[in-house]
């Protein structure tokens, strides 16, 4: 996926992000506002792309004629990051493509690829576009109410490192939320944007004050973790740690509260020293004890099938460990 492309206008070379890092926390809440029309069957994908451009470009979508509209959902089409392109029976059709492949076709209509023979076939499926909600950045960076402003929580991905300002107890309480009512999204980003050091009280308090904030802006906030959730769980090392299946405990996707205090139990720090540790150590921490757990199964003479029944591990994440 190319992260800018650049179109010609009026004489004039402009770059277009085609990233979610790129957007600013205005640019993010109003394409907000268009994913949430496609969703209430109000937009196609095609038009929120357009809208993006136009908002970019400081073009009214409304003064431009048929023929321009034509040629802006062309221009559009470009735009890879917004949705993925999802085929039926999970992306059964995909299965048995090259990486590279999957990847394309995943992004781009199969109407518009050119040189692949299944292009055709998949152009006839009944695809859907989803939201491609996993990427690492802070898109809403502060919230005012007031004269009162609060500052969310920071990335860092620079030098090849990963870092991030949240903290054990505020994470998991954080991710605990996520998919909920949106009566319960003041109390989320309170979590998320609690100042000083954390205390779930003081978020449960300052969750009041939160309830101001514009619906958008805490959709926003919404989207902006569930995105950094998918991040950590897809595109890191930590990936391992939800790669269990939902029946198996793996620490973060079950009894999280449980396996930070079995930290404590384990030496690590009291209590408190726990909840305030941060989010990357914890993960971590947790990664390496799945990975002991593992080795450990292997040194008592336990085949990897057994291994693999017994954690709900895939085959392929214990052979990675035991090589």
């Amino acid at each position: 996926m190319k992260r800018e492309f650049t179109i010609t206008h009026n004489d004039q070379v402009y770059t277009i992000p085609n990233t979610w890092e790129a957007l600013s926390q205005q640019q993010f809440e109003r394409l907000l506002v268009d994913i949430a029309r496609m969703a209430a069957g109000e937009l196609s994908a095609g038009m929120v792309k357009a809208n993006y451009l136009c908002d970019l470009m400081q073009w009214d979508i409304t003064k431009i004629d048929d023929e321009g509209l034509a040629n802006l959902v062309m221009l559009a089409e470009q735009i890879s990051f917004i949705f993925n392109i999802t085929y039926p029976d999970g992306n059964a059709a995909l299965e048995k493509l090259d990486p590279e492949a999957r990847k394309l076709f995943s992004k781009t209509p199969p109407e518009q690829v050119t040189g692949h023979t299944i292009a055709r076939y998949l152009s006839r499926l009944e695809y859907t576009y989803t939201l491609d909600a996993c990427f690492c950045a802070q898109l809403v960076p502060t919230v005012t109410i007031g004269k009162n402003t609060w500052h969310g929580y920071q990335l860092n991905t620079s030098f090849g490192t990963l870092t991030c300002s949240l903290i054990a107890l505020q994470f998991i309480e954080a991710r605990e939320l996520m998919g909920a009512d949106t009566d319960r999204l003041p109390l989320l980003a309170a979590i998320l944007y609690y100042p000083g050091v954390y205390n779930s009280a003081g978020a449960h308090e300052l969750a009041e004050t939160f309830r101001q904030l514009p619906e958008i802006t805490l959709q926003a906030i919404s989207l902006n973790f569930l995105a950094v959730v998918n991040y950590l769980f897809t595109r890191t090392e930590f990936s391992i740690l939800t790669a269990a299946k939902v029946e198996h405990t793996s620490g973060i996707t079950t009894g999280a509260l449980e396996s930070l205090y079995n930290l404590s139990a384990d030496g690590i720090g009291d209590i408190t020293t726990v909840e305030q540790m941060n989010l990357i150590q914890y993960l971590i921490l947790l990664r390496k004890k799945l990975i002991e757990a593992v080795r450990s199964l292997a040194g008592s003479d336990m085949d990897r099938m057994e291994i693999a029944d017994r954690t709900g591990l895939p085959l392929p994440i214990i052979n990675s460990i035991l090589k």
